[in-house]
């Protein structure tokens, strides 16, 4: 019997197993307690190298999985040296050269002690985002495995997922205590709209991160049936379509609501953007302009947390100025930043913004990574999604969909850090692996 017929259903089992872990991720408090996530992050390590090991047999050399595999391989290569470079021992006269903040950081304590010191001021936290960072991938290559008649199904699981932790979430928040994991397990964050948990999660702001990307994802799966069926008039026909679309739609409806009752102003914004982006796509700009109208409707409709929490925003002491005071880093971290995973300990020193207040991310994507990877990580980012754009190609039926939960990460990465919290970014790593497909390339000579 040949490998073939053992390497197909394992393959597949291995997908389903992965997207069936990231699918639970979030109700496991989030997916932030590190024994969580670290035992969640060494599970999707071990799925990936089998999905690898799975797909490099001769006889599979020409399998979308494996040239997909091979293309992500390849492009996130510039990455992982990124990482290594960080972490790479420097003697003191190279590092006071290469890092002044780096240099300053480990040399200013101990001055002269004779020993080697990386480019991270902080080598174990950039050491766990390398792991975080292969995990991702592991996941991806473990998902990308489901066979592309089953992927709109695994959309659905992610999008099922999302609302039955929104269904969770508004529970809790009319449970006789609001504030506790569960609506029964006690924790030692403050308690209080601005602070408290959210569902499982220790913060609203990341629970409507899951929830603003399923309503992306479920409008986007609408929209595409729509657009197959040949627009309304075929729809309406459709004996199939028609029921799927209004599930679809009110799937999207409902955890667009629970975005904005979680009382998350970046996962409301998120969500409504999310949404006009399936719009645009699908219907072009007239469709995007009714989703926003429609959006911010049900917004407020949504309840009064997310109206009372938007009209007492202060961006500029929430935001505006502890960026300003961050970007003070980049005169001592310019080159190759602070290292991945350690802003909190290389912003300390630095802080004047609010004395005594401790940042353990920048609340902005973008800025931590300028600051964590420096000009260095900047033009890594851009190789790395150029060698994907080369390798990799959306397939069509998920186009809309990727679109909105894309959107709603990129909308919240200006005011918050999804990417950092481990269930939301697995999320978004299923989505992108149910969604892409190898680039055609042509043969020489041809």
């Amino acid at each position: 019997m040949r490998w073939s017929s053992f390497s197909a259903p394992l393959r597949e089992g291995l997908a389903w197993g992965a997207l069936g872990s990231a699918a639970l991720a979030p109700f496991l408090f989030g997916a932030v307690e590190r024994r969580i996530w670290m035992s969640l992050c060494l599970g999707w390590v071990g799925l990936g190298l089998l999905a690898a090991y799975v797909s490099a047999s001769p006889e599979n050399a020409a399998d979308s999985h494996h040239r997909v595999a091979r293309g992500v391989t390849l492009a996130l290569l510039p990455l992982h040296a990124l990482f290594a470079l960080q972490l790479l021992p420097l003697p003191e006269a190279a590092l006071r050269h290469l890092s002044p903040g780096a240099h300053a950081a480990h040399f200013l304590p101990d001055p002269l002690d004779g020993r080697f010191r990386p480019l991270s001021v902080s080598p174990g936290a950039t050491i766990e985002a390398w792991f975080y960072v292969a995990a991702l991938q592991g996941l991806f290559l473990a998902v990308q495995g489901l066979r592309r008649p089953h992927r709109r199904t695994g959309l659905l699981v992610l999008a099922t997922s999302a609302a039955a932790l929104s269904a969770e979430g508004l529970w809790q928040s009319r449970s006789e205590h609001p504030y506790f994991l569960y609506g029964r397990i006690p924790t030692y964050s403050p308690q209080g709209l601005e602070t408290s948990t959210y569902g499982p999660y220790y913060n609203r702001n990341h629970f409507a991160t899951v929830t603003a990307m399923g309503a992306g994802l479920s409008a986007g799966m609408a929209a595409r049936i729509g657009l197959a069926a040949g627009g309304l008039r075929g729809l309406l026909t459709s004996r199939s379509g028609l029921p799927a679309t209004v599930t679809l739609v009110g799937l999207a409806g409902f955890l667009s609501l629970a975005s904005a009752a979680s009382g998350s102003r970046s996962g409301a914004l998120a969500a409504l953007v999310g949404l006009a982006v399936v719009g645009l796509r699908a219907f072009g700009r007239g469709g995007f302009v009714a989703v926003l109208l429609l959006g911010g409707t049900l917004g407020l409709i949504a309840g009064p947390a997310s109206v009372e929490r938007l009209a007492h925003l202060d961006l500029e002491a929430s935001r505006w100025r502890p960026w300003l005071d961050m970007t003070v880093l980049f005169r001592f971290f310019w080159a190759f930043g602070t290292g991945i995973g350690a802003f909190g300990a290389a912003y300390w020193p630095y802080q004047r913004n609010a004395t005594y207040e401790f940042w353990q991310h920048a609340h902005n994507e973008y800025l931590e990574w300028l600051l964590e990877g420096g000009i260095l990580g900047v033009l890594v980012l851009i190789a790395v999604l150029a060698f994907l754009r080369r390798y990799l190609r959306l397939e069509d039926e998920c186009r809309e969909a990727l679109a909105g939960a894309i959107s709603v990460v990129l909308v919240q990465s200006l005011l918050d850090f999804p990417l950092r919290i481990p269930a939301n970014a697995a999320f978004l790593v299923c989505a992108l692996a149910l969604s892409v497909g190898p680039r055609e390339t042509r043969q020489r000579g041809v």
